[in-house]
C-alpha cells in the first residue's frame, strides 16, 4: 500500500509539473507571439509616464517661479524683468497685476487693452466691470449689469445707482436699486442707501 501510494504521489506530481511546463510553453508561444506589440505596450506607457512626470515638473517650476516674479513686483511695481518672467510664465497672473496696477493708477486705456488681449473669462469679465466703472456712466455701468455672465452684476446695480443719485436722477437710481435681488448680500446696502438718499 505504501508503494501505490508512492506512485499516486509521483503521477500527481509528474501532472502537476506537466501542467506548469505546459502553461510556461503556452505563455512562452503567446510572448513569441506578441512580443513586438507587448513591447510597444510597454514603450508607450513608460514614454506616457516620463511625459506626465515632466510636465508635471515643468508646471510646478513656472509656478514657482511666477509666484517668486509676483511677489518681486509686490515690492518693486517697475521691476521690469519680474514683469517679463511672470508675463511668460502665468500669462493671467501677470494681467491681473497688470490690471490692479492699472485701476491704482485710474488708467482707462491700459485696461481696455488688456481686455482686448486677455482670453480668460473671468478676468474679461472683472476688466469689463473695471472699464465701466471707471468711465462713470451709469448706462455703462447698468449694461455691464445687464449682462447674465457678470460675476459682479449686483455691485454694478449700486455703482450705476450711486452715479444716477450723482445725477440727480432719484427715480432711475432707485429702480437700479430696487433690481438688487432679495437674496444678495448686497440687497441691504441697497435698501439702506435707498432710504439715505430720501
Amino acid at each position: 500500500m505504501g508503494l501505490k501510494e508512492n506512485v499516486e504521489a509521483l503521477k500527481e506530481e509528474l501532472s502537476a509539473e506537466e501542467q506548469f511546463l505546459e502553461s510556461v510553453i503556452k505563455a512562452e508561444g503567446f510572448f513569441k507571439r506578441y512580443k513586438k506589440l507587448l513591447i510597444g505596450i510597454g514603450v508607450v506607457v513608460l514614454i506616457s509616464l516620463l511625459a506626465y512626470v515632466a510636465i508635471d515638473y515643468k508646471k510646478n517650476h513656472d509656478l514657482k517661479v511666477s509666484n517668486e516674479a509676483y511677489q518681486t513686483l509686490q515690492k518693486d511695481p517697475s521691476n521690469s524683468n519680474a514683469l517679463a518672467i511672470l508675463k511668460d510664465k502665468n500669462p493671467s497672473l501677470y494681467t491681473l497685476f497688470t490690471m490692479s496696477e492699472a485701476i491704482k493708477s485710474n488708467d482707462l486705456s491700459k485696461i481696455e487693452k488688456l481686455l482686448a488681449k486677455t482670453t480668460d473669462p473671468i478676468l474679461k469679465d472683472l476688466l469689463s466691470y473695471q472699464v465701466s466703472a471707471l468711465q462713470k456712466d451709469p448706462a455703462k455701468v447698468g449694461a455691464y449689469a445687464q449682462n447674465q455672465d457678470a460675476l459682479l452684476a449686483d455691485f454694478a446695480k449700486l455703482e450705476e445707482a450711486f452715479l444716477l443719485f450723482e445725477n440727480e436722477k432719484n427715480k432711475e437710481a432707485k429702480e437700479a436699486l430696487n433690481a438688487i435681488p432679495i437674496t444678495s448680500p448686497l440687497h441691504q446696502i441697497a435698501q439702506n442707501f435707498m432710504h439715505y438718499q430720501k
